[in-house]
């Protein structure tokens, strides 16, 4: 079955990344055999992302960069300061686990599952938000990016990227 340019479009920012699996790479490269709008837009994707990697290792260095200055004299504390230190923990801990003993504990109805993938869907969203952002700086890209921008509220309606983008088409 021979897919559309906007099927395509809609996953091609997955298939930049190596993420698809291998029987819809191959559809998606298929694709991109016989149509030059869709290998326009993965070049630019591409060069996008790259932007984006390079942005963000640009920011690593500079984060690894920073020198927290470190405090030469250190005080001397009395036995006594430790000792109600380690009284006022030992009595939080008690206190807490005979609380959480006494009442029941409230189900927080989230799964780790779940949590793990909001927490996929987040990243995925931003990323592919940060990359359409990079996109828009193309003029020929417009249509593109208005796409994207769709994609992303569609498929990640929960996430802040989605609200981002909402207050963007506004």
């Amino acid at each position: 079955m021979k897919k559309s340019c906007q099927d395509i479009q809609e996953i091609l920012v997955d298939y930049a990344d190596g993420e698809l699996s291998p029987g819809r790479s191959s559809e998606v490269a298929a694709h991109l055999e016989t149509c030059e709008n869709c290998r326009k837009l993965l070049e630019a994707l591409q060069k996008s992302l790259g932007h984006a990697t390079i942005i963000w290792e640009d920011g690593l260095r500079k984060a690894e960069a920073v020198e927290i200055p470190v405090q030469q004299k250190i005080r001397r504390i009395h036995w006594l300061r430790y000792a109600t230190v380690a009284a006022s923990i030992f009595i939080v801990v008690v206190t807490s686990l005979i609380w959480r003993g006494v009442s029941k504990p409230k189900k927080t109805g989230f799964s780790f599952e779940e949590i793990e993938k909001n927490i996929n869907d987040s990243a995925s969203a931003a990323r592919l938000l940060a990359a359409t952002e990079l996109l828009a700086e193309y003029p020929d890209a417009k249509e593109i990016v208005e796409q994207q921008y769709r994609y992303i509220v569609r498929t990640y309606p929960q996430t802040p990227a989605a609200a981002k983008v909402k207050l963007k088409v506004q």
